[in-house]
């Protein structure tokens, strides 16, 4: 036997979350605040996806993240672009996904 198993024989063994009270689960017939604000979007407007935006803002999607995937300089978790990338960016930002009436 090992030091380690012959120091450890005289405590108890436990169990994983024994010492842990359950809380109760509480069913609520009122929806909450982010629901009811989701509800909302969902009636005031059309689902919007990539596949239901314009031509144009799928362009400049795709010619903003093209760029980025081969652009060393760019890294946009941090806000870091290029040139190139900031104007594509600025593009990607500014074209609507949705087309206006």
């Amino acid at each position: 036997m090992s030091l380690l198993s012959s120091l450890l024989d005289h405590i108890p063994p436990t169990l994983a979350g024994a010492d842990k009270t359950p809380r109760p689960i509480v069913i609520s017939d009122r929806p909450g605040p982010a629901l009811l604000e989701r509800a909302h979007l969902m009636a005031s407007s059309p689902h919007v996806s990539a596949a239901t935006a314009t031509p144009q803002w799928r362009t400049a999607r795709d010619l903003y993240l093209n760029h980025l995937m081969a652009c060393r300089s760019c890294y946009a978790p941090a806000g870091r672009h290029c040139k190139d990338g900031a104007d594509l960016r600025a593009t990607y930002d500014h074209t609507p996904m949705e087309a206006r009436p």
